[in-house]
């Protein structure tokens, strides 16, 4: 009856092991336990800014990103539909170059974004920081972009 007994609790706690394991690796799969944009005052740190210029670029910062991340989602979107149109008979060369279109129209709109958004952050350094912010932005260019996350 003993044994009975120790062998349900273990079972239990096993169980349970197993399922927190499998919860951790999926929200982790997913990307739920990374920041979506870590150090977003590592520019402005680097740059040195302070007071209301401070409070100008991280309000563009903040609208950089959310216009950022939509367009990486509808990246994400257009791509997803493309892929899953190489199985489709239905679907014409006419309707996957139009797919493909709306990928390099997104890419498009991503990088103009980010150009105004330096052009922009630019207009409100002095001389000496706008030397500052080209070396940070080669030196960001130098280095490629960070890999991409597993999921």
């Amino acid at each position: 009856m003993k044994t009975l007994r120790f062998y349900k609790i273990l079972i239990g706690i096993l169980v349970v092991v197993n399922l927190t394991t499998v919860y951790f690796l999926w929200s982790s799969a997913n990307g739920d336990n990374h920041p979506p944009h870590p150090k977003r005052n590592d520019l402005i740190d680097r740059l040195g800014i302070t007071g209301d210029k401070k409070e100008q670029i991280m309000r563009l910062q903040d609208d950089h990103f959310k216009q950022k991340d939509a367009l990486i989602q509808k990246g994400k979107e257009l791509h997803e539909k493309l892929f899953l149109s190489f199985n489709d008979t239905s679907k014409d060369s006419t309707e996957i170059a139009l797919i493909i279109d709306n990928i390099v129209e997104n890419q498009r709109e991503t990088e103009q974004m980010t150009f105004d958004y330096f052009k922009d952050i630019s207009a409100l350094c002095t001389s000496e920081e706008k030397k500052l912010l080209e070396e940070i932005i080669h030196d960001v260019l130098r280095r490629g972009p960070p890999p991409p996350r597993r999921k």
